[in-house]
């Protein structure tokens, strides 16, 4: 049952219609962040690097002046150049060689095989770019809690504060590396053989070697994501001490950030209220969306329950997508989406124009050949795979926040 040359372009070309005329079409429900944000314009790209500019501060120099008077000085905002790198997410898809004979000649056609195999690996691509909009750009997935050999306990999505139970983004079949806390000491590479989502442990193929405070990232035979470095997400972004895109922080290239030292607290009115407020004050815009989890908007809605204060409302967000709620203030009313990959108890108020999508190439599949689907040597099997080079910029830092440490009816269940 040999995978022939018409066979290799039949499969191309129904992979790409697959792709162009029911995938892109459809609204998944689970990556809606990534859709409210326009593409990056007017930026050099340098093959490796991409350079853009950013405001930070707007201009002064606004005066009255008497008859006879001199004007106000000329003066413009204050301008700087950031720079970031590209990331390059892959997806790999393989097909059986008797699941396309068996197809083909029960069926008259490949799709029943390629279309339920493409179709989870497109989800597998887009939910792996999801979780990337919200991560620190250090291929961090989750903390060793306990060192069981090849039964590892984990904790802290995101290696972060009460960023969840730690195996949220863990799959079987995963191939993964573990390293120290510091990320000078590498582990040994494991595959992922299972995973027990309510003991937030996983099953791995050898014994890792790790230690309690090690952390998790995502891996190929030869590299990893701590390596290789993930997106720009919401974590490294908004953030209130750290250089960011090459620039330095200062008092307007930085997020305002509400913690709690690490204890759980109750979301309340007044926190949402003075975070809304915050932001208004050093960017002079209005947050225009909230991400948070699930867990955070169900606790949030406790507070207005008798009133209905917060509801979903007529609104649809880019892309057809519909918010979980809208929170009600002064100037108006702000959609909020809850998202299952959010970093658990924190709340994103978000102004979408400060973000941009910088794709070098969409997601797609890859066909530098022409073709698709490439034999697999000494295998009867065919593969190809899904690819996307892009990153999150933030061109304007001030305009975004975080509510941190908040009480969070989902943030140790796997979502």
């Amino acid at each position: 049952m040999a995978v022939t040359p018409s066979t290799l372009t039949e499969l191309t070309d129904l992979a790409k219609d697959f792709f162009t005329n029911v995938w892109a079409n459809q609204t998944n429900p689970e990556t809606a962040l990534k859709a409210q944000f326009s593409s990056l314009q007017g930026a050099n790209f340098t093959g490796k690097k991409w350079i853009f500019g950013i405001k930070s501060f707007i201009g002064g120099a606004s005066a009255n002046a008497g008859s006879n008077k001199s004007l106000p000085a000329a003066d413009e905002g204050q301008y700087d150049q950031g720079e970031s790198g590209v990331v390059r997410t892959y997806t790999r898809m393989a097909l059986d060689g008797l699941a396309i004979e068996v197809t083909k000649r029960q069926q008259g056609s490949f799709r029943p095989a390629l279309a339920e195999t493409m179709s989870d690996r497109l989800q597998a691509h887009d939910l792996e770019c999801n979780r990337q909009m919200f991560c620190a750009g250090d291929g961090k997935l989750a903390d060793v809690l306990t060192d069981g050999g090849t039964t590892q306990t984990m904790t802290l999505d995101y290696s972060v504060a009460n960023g969840g139970a730690g195996v949220r983004h863990l799959y079987a079949g995963d191939q993964v590396e573990f390293y120290d806390a510091t990320g000078a000491t590498q582990r040994t590479g494991v595959t992922i053989t299972s995973v027990d989502y309510d003991a937030n442990t996983i099953l791995c193929s050898a014994d890792p070697v790790t230690t309690a405070g090690d952390f998790i990232t995502r891996a190929t035979s030869d590299t990893d994501n701590y390596i290789a470095g993930e997106a720009q997400g919401l974590l490294q972004s908004v953030e209130a001490s750290s250089t960011f895109e090459t620039i330095p922080v200062t008092s307007n290239w930085k997020s305002t950030v509400l913690s709690n030292g690490g204890t759980l607290r109750e979301i309340s009115d007044s926190l949402v209220m003075q975070m809304i407020e915050t932001i208004r004050a050093r960017s002079r815009q209005v947050p225009n969306l909230v991400v948070t989890t699930p867990g955070v908007v169900l606790k949030y809605s406790e507070i207005f329950l008798p009133l209905r204060r917060l509801d979903g409302q007529d609104v649809q967000l880019k892309g057809g997508y519909k918010p979980i709620a809208s929170i009600v203030h002064a100037g108006g009313s702000i959609p909020v989406l809850g998202d299952v990959d959010c970093p658990g108890s924190r709340m994103f108020f978000l102004n979408t124009s400060a973000f941009r999508m910088a794709d070098v190439v969409g997601t797609e599949w890859a066909d530098m050949d022409g073709a698709t689907f490439d034999r697999v040597t000494d295998k009867d099997a065919i593969e190809g795979y899904i690819r996307a080079y892009w990153n999150l910029i933030t061109i304007q830092r001030n305009a975004n926040g975080v509510i941190e440490d908040l009480s969070d009816l989902t943030i140790n269940r796997h979502a």
